[in-house]
């Protein structure tokens, strides 16, 4: 890993995470920058990690995405790896429309699919253009095991990270009409997560919980920490040719990663379309 990565973008990096990864490829060495929607989480995460780059944009603001973009590859044309990573999640009842609005049902696709839609759209032609000149470039977009193994508690969430596994994989597939050169060099990995301890689901944890019949009842997160030894663990585990893993799934991420690969994947591969 340590070669392809220099220098690496990460989308949602003020918490959970975005920010455990920004935290661990600093200490790394690598050259960060770390996009957020809150500046004061920005300025301490810059001043404490000296040398992390910052860049404040909301991505639920879809209109400003691409300003916001072409900007951080004005500065950095020299860009070679991407994370998109901020989502939000929330939970309700489709049966109970108490529970939710429409706003925030729409609030909640445009963060967790139409916004990482439209990055991909922005950084993909920059990220292959430096793969066909030569350069390793990786392309990191995460999704959640709920996106393979949706749960009642997350509407929109579940079906909106189901969207986000799917475009990845689409991404692949259209990799592979690509130049030789192209293809060798740029990896597109899905990072799968489980449940993790951070703070996507402070608002309503208590109340999942309930649901499940009580905490004691409830499946546990993952501690942080333990996710992000895990992940790191296996980014540097390479592939023969170089590249990266397609994906970087960890414990039910892990489990939902195999039998895609030993199911679906089988299928696409038949048809003689890469996966």
């Amino acid at each position: 890993m340590s070669s392809r990565i220099n220098t690496i973008l990460i989308i949602g990096a003020t918490s959970g995470l975005g920010e455990a990864f920004a935290r661990r490829f600093h200490s790394l060495g690598k050259k960060v920058i770390a996009t957020g929607r809150r500046k004061d989480r920005l300025d301490a995460l810059a001043q404490e990690l000296k040398g992390l780059d910052t860049r404040q944009f909301d991505i639920s603001d879809l209109s400003s995405l691409a300003a916001s973009v072409n900007g951080i590859l004005k500065d950095y044309p020299r860009l070679d790896s991407v994370i998109i990573n901020a989502g939000i999640q929330k939970s309700y009842n489709l049966f109970d429309s108490s529970t939710s609005d429409p706003e925030a049902i729409i609030n909640e696709v445009n963060t967790d699919l139409t916004a990482p839609s439209l990055l991909v759209r922005l950084f993909a032609p920059h990220l292959f253009k430096l793969a066909k000149s030569g350069t390793k470039t990786n392309f990191f977009i995460t999704t959640s095991s709920l996106a393979y193994v949706p749960l009642p508690f997350y509407p929109t969430y579940c079906s909106s990270k189901a969207g986000v596994q799917t475009l990845v994989k689409i991404l692949r597939q259209q990799l592979s009409f690509a130049p030789e050169e192209a293809k060798k060099n740029l990896s597109i990995v899905e990072i799968i997560p489980p449940y993790v301890d951070t703070g996507l689901d402070n608002a309503h944890r208590e109340h999942v919980n309930n649901l499940q019949g009580g905490p004691e009842k409830a499946f546990p997160p993952m501690p942080l920490s333990e996710y992000t030894d895990k992940f790191f663990e296996t980014l540097e585990q390479l592939e023969q040719d170089g590249s990266l893993k397609k994906e970087i799934g960890v414990g039910l991420g892990k489990i939902v990663e195999d039998t895609w690969r030993g199911s679906f994947a089988k299928v696409l591969e038949q048809m003689g379309v890469t996966s």
